[in-house]
């Protein structure tokens, strides 16, 4: 199968797109069952899908760089990382936009409401997002032979292998 020639500064998008993707696929897995308001829906679908693709995009490239990540445990260590750093993007962004969405609460509860969900949301949902960034990147990786960096079509064009 002919491979995608993925231009390097493109591996950081790439990942970000993954990562939200695989984000947005376990939240509503976990939350379809309950019927939510719009503001519940962005707090709870959007804001874990868009920190997964803040962190995919600033630490996930990496896992398409053959000489960065090469082989399925570094990938998965790698994905364990963009899953915490995810978490943390998420406490910021729960912790200030709970206040503006929902009724009963303030901006001066905000440094609060980001220990609150650093510690209770990670008992919640820590182990469902560690599993999502894990099979995130575990499958971003076996992917990757799709996607070339550039260096092995140069260095077949060389003659160097």
């Amino acid at each position: 199968m002919a491979s995608v020639i993925l231009h390097p500064s493109s591996r950081r998008f790439a990942a970000a797109i993954w990562f939200a993707s695989f984000g947005l696929l376990a939240t509503v897995i976990f939350f379809h069952q309950l019927s939510m308001a719009a503001h519940a829906v962005i707090l709870y679908i959007v804001l874990p899908s868009v920190s997964l693709g803040i962190a995919g995009f600033i630490w996930g490239g990496a896992i398409l760089d053959s000489s960065k990540v090469k082989n399925h445990r570094e990938s998965l260590v790698k994905g364990l990382g963009v899953t915490i750093g995810a978490y943390v993007i998420f406490a910021l962004l729960y912790a200030n936009g709970l206040p503006l969405l929902e009724i009963g609460w303030s901006q001066r509860e905000v440094v609060g409401l980001l220990f609150f969900t650093l510690t209770f949301g990670l008992l919640l949902g820590g182990p469902m997002a560690a599993v999502a960034g894990i099979i995130a990147a575990a499958s971003l990786f076996s992917f990757r032979r799709y996607l070339s960096d550039g260096r092995e079509s140069e260095n077949s064009q060389t003659g160097n292998r």
